[in-house]
């Protein structure tokens, strides 16, 4: 037998230590009454496990432990403890399975404005169904007189705020709904993963279900739209970081409460393996707290725009895509100084639109201020109020750039790309010249042409200065005054020149054809 298979019967022989205070959340007591037993009865139903939830655990034979990689990277692998699941807390395994039923066989609906949402008379007979667990019963266990008052109570404005699934009337029948902010393919997508473990209530406290050591599994060979499943014993194991085991951290006997990593259909020798962790995966924390619940706020799921239409927020005054360069000045808050980035980032109030695939709705985006843009001396601190000029706008990734210049102002950004561009070619120019450029102007020179213009009235033409003892590069050279626009061409021939100075839109050599 595996050496993380859950036994389906456990004793009080194992010599139990304390659990860490700081991971402890449900009490559960010792005896039978919290073991697993290979007595099913109708009260056994099962739950939908996902990333995130949180089970009572207790460490097995640590000397059994084994290595999750098995290939790459071998001696810095997390290292899987064997352990066995005692239970999870009544309140949060309904509201889970509630809560995944939902996104498994919800439907947009027009009541909920297009969402994705349930009836409560649906959402019951899914549970009978897939499950095996009764609404009414669990409602009744938790003092609520009906199913509708249970849902109430387990989604209220917290659990909305935290994982986007909340409740309403509809007006024209009186049903309780249950809606989501996910779309129908994120939800689909996030809850067809769940694993299906069996559980079965506490005796004596109508708060705790005890594990019993199974795990319904869908039979490879079954297909369409009604599966059939078979139960199958469940490994357990804590993922643990090596050094947590080589300080001896986790002992045999202790019990405390994990977060579900993953589940694995056939990770155990091909049978299913639930591998839990001490600390969140989603990376919220540890698991405190001392109702069985999460500790941190865990915002698992995606937001979804119900309301559509225009951009609308307390807090954002202007809309990314509405921004353009040269605007300014704006007042902005410095929210933080990065020497990392050497920039500074401030909220202008603007905001953008988040995509579908992200959940919609709408996010902050800070603009970019480097610190090459920065007048006088660099001193700012987060909380200072200061006026920028907008300096750049990029819509697709989402940025805008920022700047303290008042000369940008009214200008587009078209004109301060070339403006930047020029500034660069003139940079290049300046090393390129062994002499004062301005002690040429005005000579006049032979030169050989490079190539036409195609999009102006110009040549690209190299400059002949002959044993003068320095070269000019090329320039571009203009049709003097006087001589035929219509004049045109090409590669080689020879042309007579004028050196006006440097093309301060260009950043170039200019020149003026005299023949």
């Amino acid at each position: 037998a595996s050496a993380f298979t859950s036994p389906l019967k456990t004793t009080n022989a194992i010599d139990r230590r304390t659990a860490r205070r700081d991971v402890a959340m449900m009490d559960i007591s010792d005896g039978d009454a919290s073991t697993a037993t290979d007595e099913a009865d109708n009260s056994n139903e099962l739950a939908l496990l996902l990333p995130g939830q949180t089970l009572r655990i207790q460490i097995g034979d640590v000397s059994s432990s084994r290595k999750a990689w098995k290939k790459r990277r071998r001696n810095s692998s997390p290292i899987l403890i064997p352990c066995s699941i005692l239970g999870m807390n009544r309140e949060w395994m309904v509201r889970w399975n509630c809560m995944t039923l939902l996104h498994q066989v919800g439907e947009e609906s027009s009541a909920a404005d297009g969402a994705v949402a349930i009836t409560s008379g649906k959402l019951g007979r899914a549970y009978k169904k897939r499950l095996g667990g009764d609404l009414q019963v669990h409602a009744s266990e938790l003092g609520h007189d009906s199913v509708e008052s249970l849902l109430q109570a387990l989604f209220d404005e917290r659990v909305q705020a935290e994982f986007g699934v909340s409740t309403f009337v509809e007006p024209n029948h009186g049903n309780l709904v249950l809606t989501t902010a996910l779309t129908r393919r994120q939800a689909r997508s996030f809850s067809n993963s769940a694993g299906m473990v069996q559980f079965r209530p506490e005796v004596d406290e109508n708060q705790k279900m005890i594990h019993t050591g199974l795990a319904s599994v869908r039979l490879s060979s079954s297909i369409g739209r009604m599966p059939k499943f078979t139960q199958e014993v469940l490994g357990a194991a804590l993922r643990v970081s090596p050094y947590d085991e080589a300080a001896e951290k986790y002992q045999q006997g202790d019990e405390f409460n994990a977060f579900v990593y993953s589940y694995e259909v056939s990770g155990d020798n091909e049978s299913p393996l639930l591998v839990l962790t001490a600390d969140d995966p989603r990376g919220k924390g540890m698991a405190l707290g001392g109702t069985g619940t999460f500790g941190s706020s865990t915002r698992v799921f995606k937001r979804r725009n119900t309301k559509g239409g225009n951009f609308q927020h307390d807090t954002y005054e202007r809309e990314l895509s509405n921004l353009s360069a040269g605007e300014g000045p704006i007042s902005a808050n410095v929210v933080a100084v990065s020497s990392h980035s050497n920039a500074v980032f401030v909220d202008c109030g603007v905001g953008r639109k988040r995509g579908k695939k992200y959940g919609g709705g709408t996010t902050k985006v800070l603009g970019m201020l480097r610190l090459e843009d920065i007048e006088g001396e660099m001193d700012f601190e987060a909380g200072d109020e200061i006026d920028v000029y907008i300096k750049a706008v990029s819509p697709q990734s989402g940025r805008f750039m920022v700047t303290q210049d008042s000369s940008i102002k009214n200008k587009k950004q078209k004109d301060l790309k070339m403006e930047k561009e020029a500034d660069k070619r003139k940079d290049r120019l300046s090393s390129k010249f062994s002499i004062d450029i301005n002690s040429v102007i005005g000579n006049e020179y032979d030169g050989v042409v490079k190539a036409q213009s195609k999009s102006g009235n110009w040549c690209y033409v190299q400059p002949i200065v002959g044993e003068e003892g320095f070269d000019l590069p090329v320039g571009v050279a203009s049709i003097s005054e006087g001589q035929d626009s219509d004049t045109s061409y090409s590669s080689g021939d020879s042309v007579r020149v004028r050196v006006e100075g440097i093309d301060e839109k260009r950043g170039q050599l200019s020149l003026t054809l005299l023949n």
